[in-house]
Order: C-alpha cells, then sequence, then structure tokens
C-alpha cells in the first residue's frame, strides 16, 4: 500500500505543476530585467548640467584665467559668467559644468591649490538672473550730467554696435551730490568692443575723459 501511495503522488497534476513552477521561477529570477526598466536602473542620475558660483575672483580676474585654472572641467566662454554689482565690480563667476563630475573635478582641484577660490552650488535660476556680456559689452564712465545721447552716439561715431542696446544711468561717486554718469553698449562681435576700448579709452566728451572697461 505505502508503494502505491508513493506511486500516485508521483503521478499527481499537483505534483508536477509544483516542480514545473519552481524550475520558472528560478529561471525568470536568474535573468537581468529587460526593456525601460533596465535602463533607467542602469542609467546614472548625477549626469546633466550643474552650477557652480565661483567666490574669490578679482577685478582683473578673466574669465580666460578661471577655464585655464578648471581645465579639466572642460569649460568654455559660454560656460562663464561674471556676476557684477551695480558698479561692474566683479562680485562671483557663475559656471556651468557639463556634469557632476566636472564640478566635483573642479571642486577638488580647487581644494588641492590652496582656495584660492571658494565654489557654491547653485541652482539653474541663479545662473539665469545673471547677463552674459560676453565680453562684447563695454560700459563708458565719467559722462557730463548734461550729455544725452546724441553725444554718447557721437563719441561713439565709427564704430559697428547696437544703437538700441545704449543704457545711460548715473551710480553715486565719491560724494553724494556729486553722481558719475555711465553708459553701456552692446558691439556686434568681441573685437569691435576691444577695437572701441583700444582707441576710445581715456579720450574726452564734452571735455570730460572717459574711462571704459570691456565687460565680460
Amino acid at each position: 500500500m505505502s508503494i502505491l501511495r508513493a506511486a500516485l503522488r508521483s503521478n499527481s497534476p499537483f505534483s508536477t505543476f509544483q516542480t514545473t513552477s519552481r524550475v520558472l521561477f528560478s529561471t525568470e529570477a536568474g535573468q537581468p530585467p529587460q526593456g525601460p526598466v533596465a535602463d533607467s536602473f542602469l542609467r546614472s542620475p548625477r549626469q546633466g548640467l550643474v552650477y557652480g558660483r565661483l567666490l574669490g575672483v578679482r577685478k582683473h580676474t578673466l574669465k580666460t584665467d578661471i577655464i585655464h585654472f578648471l581645465k579639466d572641467s572642460n569649460l568654455t566662454m559660454e560656460d562663464v559668467k561674471v556676476d557684477y554689482d551695480r558698479y561692474f565690480t566683479p562680485l562671483a563667476m557663475m559656471l556651468q559644468f557639463h556634469s557632476h563630475g566636472a564640478y566635483e573635478q573642479a571642486f577638488r582641484h580647487i581644494a588641492r591649490n590652496g582656495r584660492l577660490y571658494k565654489l557654491e552650488r547653485v541652482d539653474r535660476a541663479q545662473w539665469d538672473i545673471v547677463t552674459p556680456y560676453d565680453g562684447k559689452t563695454i560700459l563708458m564712465r565719467g559722462f557730463p550730467r548734461n550729455a544725452l545721447i546724441d553725444e554718447i552716439e557721437r563719441f561713439l561715431h565709427g564704430y559697428e554696435y547696437d544703437r538700441s542696446s545704449i543704457n545711460i544711468f548715473l551710480r553715486q561717486g565719491e560724494t553724494i551730490d556729486n553722481p558719475v554718469k555711465m553708459a553701456t553698449v552692446r558691439f556686434r562681435s568681441r573685437t569691435d568692443a576691444m577695437n572701441a576700448f583700444i582707441t576710445k579709452n581715456r579720450t574726452f566728451c564734452l571735455n570730460s575723459q572717459i574711462s571704459i572697461l570691456v565687460l565680460q
């Protein structure tokens, strides 16, 4: 009887189903996930743009100085913007890295090289609000109080620039009752802006000497 019961159990469909199910589940569990699920699992979450704010820049620090200093991060001129205050003194440089690895490389490089600068992580909004002058805009300082846009256009006569970009404004001078009149204007290229700087800096408008700075 015991032999007969063992034979019946071995021929039971339920026994066959259990054995087959164990084999199938074991086989499926051993295979890696396929399709979009596998792709999303393998994709690095650290890809994409990362933004930083570089503190410690000086008045005469150039974008090219920073690009060379952080050469292993592969920054371009378009990846660097200068953050100026209302008097156009540089406060910091905004940096756009093309990967999280490039940002970390820059952070480690700064730490290894005497901490000349300080790099802070910022979000995209802080990058977007900084105006990119790109070396095509000049700042002219020292116009007399009575100088109008006509005098500024005569001062720039013969140069290729965007006339609609002329912006005239006042900033406080050494004393409250002696504001400084300034103007910015955008040229069509970096070469045109530099040419205006070389030829017009320290020249005169209405008997007032005008100093010029190329905004990066």
